[in-house]
């Protein structure tokens, strides 16, 4: 007759997903505001191309030689802290897939997906013309995608609920099918007690 299964295999089985796909190690923004919870599965960080930050920084010199010229250096003074800012926080795009949640910044903006709260997840192609254009961009019916030029057209997409209902996050990544499976992973694991509750869904 055939073996029983060994229950203490079984028990380990669910663990060993995790290490399947081992991210590498964090940065300090990582660390500080992008924490995971439990094991990171992994990890992609994206900076902006050289030819987005091209174009910032034409404008940005475009604005300071207006500027200057109209006389105004103080304004000139007020307005560049907060333009270096945008510069930086929109220069990166960051996905972790950790056992408890996805975390989502393009700079300091995106969900948190709590694992529990996904229905659905495919990596798949898209047209970045549909979302038009990138960044942080709004489809409509509660989806949003968060991309760059430099993605090659590829995108992992997250069904999810929050306390208003279903709702659809994309993330534009060359690493789009890795990000789906270690999101698989994490849902192959079992629930934490302390898994979170889902989010309020304020953002829309």
């Amino acid at each position: 007759p055939p073996r029983a299964a060994d229950p203490r295999r079984m028990s380990r089985a669910p663990k060993d997903l995790a290490q399947i796909a081992p991210a590498g190690s964090p940065d300090l923004y990582e660390r500080k505001y992008m924490p995971g919870e439990g094991t990171v599965l992994f990890r992609d960080k994206r900076r902006a191309p050289w030819q987005l930050q091209s174009v910032f920084l034409l404008s940005l010199l475009s604005f300071v030689g207006a500027t200057l010229a109209a006389g105004q250096p103080l304004a000139l003074i007020a307005a560049l802290p907060p333009l270096l800012i945008v510069w930086l926080l929109f220069a990166v795009l960051r996905v972790t897939v950790s056992e408890g949640h996805v975390n989502i910044q393009y700079g300091l903006f995106g969900p948190k997906i709590p694992i529990t709260a996904i229905t659905k997840v495919e990596a798949t192609a898209y047209d970045w013309k549909r979302y038009g254009g990138w960044g942080i961009r709004y489809a409509g019916k509660r989806e949003w995608m968060y991309n760059m030029p430099g993605d090659g057209g590829q995108a992992v997409r997250i069904s999810w609920r929050d306390a208003k209902g279903e709702r659809i996050t994309a993330i534009g990544s060359r690493h789009a099918a890795a990000i789906a499976t270690a999101i698989g992973q994490a849902r192959a694991l079992p629930a934490s007690p302390s898994s979170p509750a889902l989010p309020a869904g304020d953002d829309d």
